[in-house]
């Protein structure tokens, strides 16, 4: 188990799970501002789990989308040209949330801060008990989640 106290560290700690090669990462956070996900060597990592193939996915649901679009254009060029393997969506504002965030990886990686509104957490590379339990909320709450970023705008 490693922790992290600043957002650098918070990051550092999402990169070595990406690391890993994981096959899924499912991530549950108010928006994505604390990982700052457009950072180039980030964004490769995640191109490369994209182009892997062999049904990989990755799925984050955030409580905000709105500024997904404007302030994240790497990740937006991954969603229009892997939509298959990428989806973002937001999470239903009427269900009850947790406070926590997290990032799963594979049913066994975690990467968790207890409260979204603080950077601290931890991170556990093998804790499956703990990831079978997030799992389980997370995939709750992607199915009552709502509208999907896209990367196509329709338009007359």
């Amino acid at each position: 188990m490693n922790t992290f106290e600043i957002p650098s560290e918070y990051q550092t700690a999402f990169d070595a799970l990406l690391s890993h090669g994981p096959r899924q990462i499912r991530l549950y956070d108010h928006d994505l501002s604390l990982l700052d996900i457009d950072h180039l060597p980030r964004h490769a990592s995640l191109r490369a789990l994209c182009v892997a193939g062999g049904g990989r996915r990755i799925e984050l649901l955030l409580d905000d989308i709105q500024h997904v679009a404007r302030n994240h254009p790497r990740l937006m060029q991954l969603v229009r040209d892997f939509s298959h393997v990428i989806e973002i969506r937001q999470a239903d504002p009427i269900a009850p949330r947790p406070d926590q965030a997290f990032v799963l990886a594979d049913r066994k990686g975690v990467l968790l801060r207890a409260d979204k509104t603080a950077v601290h957490g931890t991170l556990h590379l093998d804790d499956p008990h703990t990831a079978v339990a997030l799992n389980h909320e997370f995939e709750g709450m992607w199915q009552r989640s709502q509208a999907s970023v896209t990367a196509t705008t329709l338009g007359l």
